[in-house]
């Protein structure tokens, strides 16, 4: 299956929402969504739900929502699932990633461009880098 594939993680799933992002996936995540609030934008979007609560997954397949009950702990544990059930593409190419904090778009930029938003020695150790379109936060290759 293609990046087409769209996520709704719920308040236990954030660190597989921003993995989601960074493979390039539009996954919403927030702390602060209620079970209510998931179904709904599940069902206006289109969006698959990725839970760790069983209660909400039974309440999703009610509904007709799809949604993936995911009980491992491990993130590679989970990825490994998903890309099992849903064939996403676990190779992580930075022109296809989403912005990991809010899920905005990624688009390259040059290094005049991140002159004054990131540390001198990161300009000087990286060529490529990558902005978000919705919040300006800059990203590279590497630690961060």
């Amino acid at each position: 299956m293609s990046r087409k594939l769209k996520f709704i993680a719920d308040t236990m799933l954030g660190s597989l929402a921003r993995w989601l992002r960074m493979l390039g996936y539009d996954t919403l995540y927030s702390r602060d969504y209620s079970d209510k609030e998931i179904l709904e934008l599940a069902s206006k979007d289109s969006r698959i739900i990725l839970t760790r609560d069983l209660s909400l997954h039974r309440k999703a397949q009610k509904r007709d929502l799809k949604s993936i009950y995911l009980e491992d702990e491990s993130i590679q544990g989970k990825l490994a699932l998903l890309a099992l059930k849903l064939k996403i593409n676990l190779e992580l190419n930075p022109d296809n990633s989403r912005c990991p904090i809010c899920n905005g778009i990624l688009v390259r930029t040059s290094k005049e461009d991140v002159l004054n938003k990131v540390p001198k020695k990161i300009i000087e150790l990286h060529e490529n880098f990558w902005i978000c379109t919705s919040c300006g936060k800059v990203y590279w290759k590497g630690k961060h």
